[in-house]
C-alpha cells in the first residue's frame, strides 16, 4: 500500500471520511511532525507522541487530520508487516479497527468522527494484531509476558470461529513473535461480568465466551459496559435505550439498583495451549 487513498479502500473507511484525509493528506506537511508520529510506534512514547500531534494540528472537532496521521503512520505499519512476512489478511483486519471505531461513533453520535487515537498507537506499532474475530496484544509487566484478549465490537461469538481464532493465534506468535508462543492470554472485559449469567440465557454466545476463561471478580465495572450495550456513556439511565433484548434486560437491571460485575479471567489451558 502506497497511499492514504489506497489504505482507506482497503479498510473500508467511509468515503466522506475518506475525502476530506486524502485532502488534507495531499495539501499537508508532515515534516515538522515526523518525530511525533515516530513515537507512535513505541509503547514508552506513543502517549507523548500523541499529545505532541495533537499540539501541533490545533483545532481539529472530528479528529479527521488526526486520522490523517495515524493513516500516514499506517503505510509505514504496512512495511513493517512486509519486513516481518505478516498476511496482507492480518494487515487489513487489523487496520479496519479505524472505520469499525467511526461506525461505533455514528452509531452513538449520528456522525462520524474518530475519538479512538488513545488506542490506535497499538495498531500501528505492532503490538495488537486482529486474528479472525479476536485481536491479541502483546504485553509485558514486571518481566511478566502475557498477551491481553479483545473482543472488537463486530466479533462473531459462536465456539468455532472464537476456537478458530485462538489456534490461529497461537500459530501466528509461535512464527512470528515466539517469545509470546506460549504465554498466558488474559482478558478483561464486560463480556466476563457474572452478572451477565442474571441477565441472558444459557445458550447465549456471551454465556459460551465466559466459559472459555477462569475467571476472577475484581470490584464494580461503572463505566465500560454501557458505551459497548448502549453506544456512548453520557445518556441518563432512564433514557438508556432499549432496542435489543440485551439492553432491556440490562436496564431493568440498573434501574432496580442493580451493579455490573468487574472480573477478569485467564484463557483456560484447554484452550490456550500451545
Amino acid at each position: 500500500m502506497k497511499s492514504i487513498e489506497e489504505l482507506c479502500k482497503k479498510i473500508n473507511i467511509p468515503e466522506e471520511v475518506t475525502a476530506y484525509v486524502t485532502a488534507f493528506d495531499g495539501q499537508f506537511d508532515y515534516s515538522p511532525i515526523e518525530p511525533a508520529m515516530e513515537k507512535l510506534f513505541c509503547r514508552d512514547s506513543w502517549d507523548k507522541g500523541l499529545a505532541e500531534l495533537k499540539a501541533y494540528l490545533g483545532e481539529d472537532e472530528d479528529a479527521f487530520k488526526m486520522l490523517a496521521c495515524m493513516l500516514r503512520c499506517g503505510l509505514k505499519t504496512w512495511e513493517n508487516y512486509e519486513e516481518k512476512g505478516i498476511s496482507e489478511q492480518i494487515f487489513t483486519d487489523t487496520m479496519k479497527c479505524f472505520s469499525r471505531f467511526m461506525e461505533e461513533h455514528r452509531a452513538g453520535y449520528g456522525k462520524y468522527a474518530f475519538d479512538r487515537e488513545w488506542w490506535t498507537s497499538r495498531q500501528l506499532a505492532g503490538e495488537l494484531f486482529r486474528i479472525g474475530e479476536l485481536e491479541y496484544e502483546m504485553r509485558t509487566e514486571e518481566g511478566r509476558r502475557f498477551i491481553d484478549l479483545h473482543i472488537p465490537s463486530d466479533a462473531k461469538l459462536e465456539r468455532e470461529k472464537l476456537l478458530a481464532s485462538l489456534g490461529e493465534a497461537r500459530k501466528f506468535f509461535r512464527e512470528k513473535y515466539p517469545k509470546y508462543g506460549s504465554v498466558d492470554i488474559l482478558c478483561h472485559s464486560w463480556l466476563l461480568s457474572p452478572t451477565l449469567k442474571e441477565l441472558l440465557p444459557l445458550k447465549s454466545r456471551i454465556l459460551g465466551f465466559q466459559e472459555l476463561f477462569d475467571t476472577e471478580v475484581i470490584g464494580i465495572d461503572d463505566s465500560e459496559y454501557v458505551t459497548w450495550v448502549f453506544k456512548r456513556p453520557d445518556i441518563p439511565l432512564k433514557d438508556l435505550p432499549e432496542d435489543t433484548s440485551l439492553q432491556r434486560r440490562m436496564k431493568e437491571y440498573l434501574l432496580s439498583g442493580g451493579q455490573m460485575a468487574d472480573a477478569k479471567g485467564r484463557l483456560k489451558n484447554e484452550y490456550g495451549a500451545a
